[in-house]
Parts: structure tokens; C-alpha cells; sequence
């Protein structure tokens, strides 16, 4: 509650009177906007009356304010108030944010009016809603400004509150892009107005989403590129027609997550498309701190490259994953332990056998020594997050700088093995 204007006859500041109208229902006359919305909603909708007021504003309102929400019978006991101070400065600002938030308790329901708000405070108190709701996980029901004007004898109430959704579309949005976490979206458009954001607001969309965000998190990674393809897909069918925020948030995601699309569908096979996409992959989840997954995809990454040479070895066949069983496995632990230690017994020996002569060839070209040098280590941290480090006092310091550096000594592999022509 502000001042209002300053009448030079009465050399006081008041609000004229007038009728007010909200959800087709009107107040009987009243200077305060409070008062209309507080009848018309009826007085016990409220538990309590939170009036925040500078000194000077209390003192020319307050006490007539009390006496009209008295007179529609709220309960004395119900109205308090929050006195803020009128200066300006940033350390002010965030004084009157901590005083109102001192009053609004966790899960709290929360009816907003912002119509007389002194200078900069319903900048501040709009900031502390979207506080409140992911801090104390307040409900807001409305966000009300009542549109007064002098020569009008009837002044609408506006409810406001679907702008402030904006915050949270941004929040899922983020929350999307950061860490591939499709559930807020989720949340979002089960609460909020069709006409929001709704390039996003599709169930068709956020499905398409949350399978792609759950392929990634579940390490499902012969499945990305589809369901990359078939999310993307549906959103540049939106594109076009998106609106101005649309578009925004539209750029985000596919900017995001073109990477991992593929221009032409995978073959099934160990080439270089199959690396390269497990490469992003592989980014995305150690950009996303996935870690536990990020090392499990760089393990398997060094089997599939073992697999590049074996015959009717396929990503996208029962045959095909069967010999990967069998080959992945001793490729790995081929680099994982010195030729000197290696203890192959029956069918894992033949199998080392049949991968020697490519082993050779990684030799010859320098990569071999590259995929010794980081392979156990790699794979003493997947097996740790694999035990949940029981086994350890605690997890290494360097999950994340490790997994960077072997994701570049993969990418150095992987231009090797172009350069020397050993991928599909």
C-alpha cells in the first residue's frame, strides 16, 4: 500500500473511491482495492491480511484500512502488517525481500495484490514469489492489480498470475538443457494455461522428451540418435509457427541437443558415425555430471572399438550384440592389464586370439599406447561408482577432470583411427 495521490485542497494523500469488478462480481464503493477484492472473494478465504506499507503510508491508511476490512467482518486477528523503509538502495531492496518472507510459511497459499505497490517493491515482492515457490514451495493462486481510473465509475480487477508461469517454463526449459531432466516440463504443463508457452505445452512434445532424457540417463545409448531424431523433429514442425518466447525456448533445446541427431540413419555398425556420436554422447553426460554413466559409455566405447573389426559385429542385431558379449570384454581388459599379465583361459583365449591381428594394427599406429595409458584407470572409476566406492574411503576428487581428459584421449583415438582408415 502506497501513499496514493496528494490532494493540495485536503493537504493529505488518499485513493478516490470507487466500485471494483472481479470474476464478474463487484464490491460496494471503496478507496482500497484490498478491501473490494477481499469482499468479493469472501473474508474467509484468508487466514491471514499481510499489509506491507512504508511509515508514511501507514500512517495516512492503515487504521482506515483496518476499520473497512473490519466492516466486512475479517477478524481483527487476521490483519497485520510489514513496514518498509522508502529508501532505495540495493541493501534496502533486500531488506523489505526478507521482511515479507519472514511471514509466509512453507506450503502456504498465497493471494497477491500489487496495485498500489511503493515505487520498486512489486519489483521486489514479484521476485520473492518465484523465491517462495522454489524455496517454500508456496502456492500462488492469484496475482491481482486493480485497473483504477479517475473517470471510470467501475474498475476491473486483473488477475496476473499466468505471467508469472513464465519463470517456471524458464526453470523447465533449464532444467531440460542443463540436465537433461525432462520432468519439470512435465510438471509445468499439467499446471498451466494452453495458451503458455505452447509450443511446449504438447503432451505429444514432453513424452518425445522425456523418453530422449531417459534414454540418456539410462545409458541407453543405441537408442539416442532415434529419439533425438523424433524429439527435434516435432519441434521444427513447431518452429514456424512458434511464438516469440516459443522460438526462444525452441533454440535452446535444439541447440542443445542437434548433436546428437543423426543427418542419416545409423547402420548398425562400428563405423564412424557410431563413434562420433558416442563421443557427444559421452560430452553431454559429463557436461550434465552424470559421471557414473559418462564412465560407464567411455568403457563400452573402448570394447565397440574392438568390436569395429569383428565379423558380423552389429549394434542392431541378436547375432551382432552376442559377439559383443563375447569380444567387447577381453578387447577391454587387453588394455586394461599389461600384455605381460594377461590370463585368458578357453573360449576368452581364442577370442583374444582372433582380435591379435587388429591389436597389432592399433600398435603400428600409435593407438594402442593411448588406450593403455587411461583404460585401467577408467575402468577402476566405473567400477567404483559400480560399488557405490565402498570399497574406497571415499570418491577420487577428480571423477570430473579425469573423465574430460579421457574423453579427449578418445577423440584422439577416434582421429587416429580415421587418419590410418580403421573405421567402417
Amino acid at each position: 500500500m502506497g501513499l496514493g495521490t496528494y490532494d493540495e485542497t485536503k493537504k493529505r494523500s488518499e485513493y478516490k473511491p470507487t466500485i471494483y469488478e472481479l470474476n464478474g462480481k463487484r464490491s460496494r464503493e471503496t478507496e482500497f482495492v484490498q478491501v473490494a477484492e477481499i469482499e468479493i472473494l469472501g473474508r474467509g478465504s484468508f487466514d491471514r491480511i499481510i499489509v506491507v506499507a512504508t511509515q508514511k503510508s501507514y500512517d495516512a491508511h492503515f487504521d482506515n484500512l483496518r476499520r473497512q476490512l473490519l466492516g466486512i467482518d475479517v477478524d481483527n486477528d487476521k490483519i497485520s502488517y510489514v513496514i518498509i523503509t522508502e529508501n532505495m538502495e540495493a541493501e534496502a531492496q533486500w531488506e523489505w525481500f526478507e521482511k515479507i518472507l519472514a511471514h509466509i510459511e512453507s506450503g502456504d497459499g498465497l493471494t497477491i495484490d500489487l496495485t498500489h505497490g511503493y515505487r520498486a517493491s512489486s519489483i521486489v515482492l514479484s521476485a520473492a514469489i518465484n523465491f517462495l515457490q522454489k524455496a517454500k514451495k508456496v502456492e500462488l493462486n492469484a496475482v491481482y492489480y486493480g485497473a483504477y481510473e479517475k473517470d471510470r465509475r467501475l474498475a476491473p480487477i486483473v488477475d496476473m498470475k499466468d505471467f508469472y508461469t513464465i519463470n517456471e517454463w524458464a526453470e523447465a526449459v533449464s532444467r531440460l538443457v542443463e540436465d537433461a531432466d525432462a520432468r519439470k516440463m512435465a510438471e509445468v504443463a499439467e499446471t498451466t494455461s494452453d495458451f503458455q508457452v505452447r509450443e511446449f505445452n504438447d503432451e505429444e512434445i514432453i513424452a518425445a522428451f522425456e523418453d530422449l532424457t531417459n534414454t540418456i540417463r539410462n545409458v541407453d545409448v543405441n537408442n539416442v540418435a532415434d529419439k533425438a531424431n523424433s524429439a527435434l523433429r516435432m519441434i521444427r514442425e513447431k518452429e514456424n509457427q512458434a511464438s516469440v518466447t516459443g522460438r526462444i525456448l525452441l533454440k535452446l533445446v535444439m541447440d542443445k541437443f542437434a548433436s546428437l541427431t543423426a543427418e542419416q540413419p545409423l547402420t548398425g555398425k562400428y563405423d564412424k558415425p557410431y563413434f562420433i556420436l558416442q563421443l557427444e554422447i559421452i560430452r553431454l553426460l559429463l557436461e550434465h555430471k552424470l559421471f557414473m554413466q559418462a564412465y560407464t559409455v567411455m568403457r563400452e566405447f573402448i570394447g565397440s572399438i574392438g568390436m569395429s573389426k569383428v565379423e558380423k559385429a552389429k549394434v542392431s542385431t541378436a547375432e551382432g550384440r552376442g559377439r559383443r558379449r563375447r569380444f567387447a570384454e577381453v578387447f577391454v581388459k587387453m588394455f586394461q592389464f599389461p600384455e605381460g599379465e594377461w590370463c585368458f583361459k578357453g573360449q576368452e583365449e581364442k577370442d583374444r586370439g582372433k582380435l591379435m591381428p587388429y591389436y597389432k594394427e592399433l600398435k603400428s599406429a600409435g593407438i594402442e599406447t593411448i588406450l593403455r595409458r587411461f583404460t585401467k584407470d577408467l575402468t577402476d572409476y566405473r567400477n567404483g561408482f559400480d560399488h557405490a566406492w565402498t570399497m574406497k574411503s571415499q570418491a577420487p576428487s577428480d571423477v570430473e577432470e579425469k573423465g574430460h581428459a579421457i574423453l579427449g584421449e578418445l577423440k584422439e583415438v577416434v582421429r587416429l583411427l580415421e587418419t590410418n582408415e580403421m573405421l567402417g
